[in-house]
């Protein structure tokens, strides 16, 4: 099988902790593997944090995958397609929510924002919900089993540690797999000739639509689980052996790279 479509998670997989940008060996694997196969970066990155990214890795002449799943920038870095949080429902869900999370974060017009002041002019893609208190954790999974059954959203722990939990709300008809999902019909490449790489549980989506499905080292669990191949740990940059096995020296160049994106637009 030739693989033609490489999906990449960005924090924890292409780009370590606490950092905005990939080592300089992380760089030069993904402009290397570029040349002989289509890229994607699928994240839950607004759009101007993503763009950094997609500037610095070369990457901005093909289709991408914001905010967790609700939103699809095609090559021309226009808007594709976006899903959002029905506005009626998003300050019922902080009111419910409210008592169970210490902080809460909008996803509002591709920008992180810590305030929700206009329920008639901002639409809200996807609402992060922070918990730094182990007490509440314990009892946030009985919240979010009811969230899904009551508002047209999906529920999804995206960052854990012993100290605080993440957990992402969005529509319920967006994921980073039906992202995928959707790039591969515009450019007609099937899920078995995709390869996924990622660390985190909102990354299991994403497997679904792949052929070899990747999890870095530093993976949780649920994604080892249920991955066909680990990679070391994004702090040992993971993803340069990945694209040495997977990618680099494996294919010849082809033209079915420009072929498949022409087609598309």
């Amino acid at each position: 099988m030739t693989h033609k479509l490489l999906a990449l998670d960005i924090d924890g997989t292409v780009v370590r902790e606490h950092t905005n940008t990939p080592s300089k060996r992380v760089i030069d694997a993904i402009r290397r593997a570029n040349k002989k196969i289509n890229i994607t970066l699928i994240s839950a990155r607004a759009w101007k944090d993503q763009e950094i990214i997609l500037n610095l890795l070369n990457l901005k002449d093909f289709y991408h995958v914001l905010e967790n799943g609700t939103k699809v920038i095609n090559p021309s870095g226009d808007l594709e397609y976006s899903k959002h949080i029905p506005a009626k429902e998003v300050q019922q869900i902080i009111d419910v929510s409210a008592d169970f999370f210490d902080d809460i974060g909008f996803c509002i017009d591709s920008r992180w924002m810590k305030e929700y002041e206009n329920p008639e002019e901002e639409i809200v893609s996807t609402l992060s919900l922070i918990s730094f208190s182990r007490g509440k954790a314990d009892k946030i999974p009985k919240l979010l089993k009811k969230l899904p059954e009551k508002y047209s959203v999906t529920v999804g722990v995206h960052w854990t540690n012993p100290k605080w939990a993440v957990t992402l709300i969005s529509n319920k008809k967006a994921s980073k797999g039906l992202g995928l999902r959707y790039i591969q019909k515009k450019v007609k490449i099937t899920k078995e000739e995709t390869i996924a790489v990622g660390d985190g549980a909102s990354d299991v989506p994403t497997m679904s639509y792949a052929g070899v499905k990747i999890a870095m080292g530093n993976a949780e669990p649920e994604l080892k689980r249920i991955a066909d191949y680990i990679a070391p740990p994004v702090s040992e940059d993971g993803l340069v052996e990945i694209i040495n096995k997977f990618v680099v020296g494996k294919y010849p160049d082809t033209m079915w790279l420009e072929n498949s994106l022409k087609g598309s637009i």
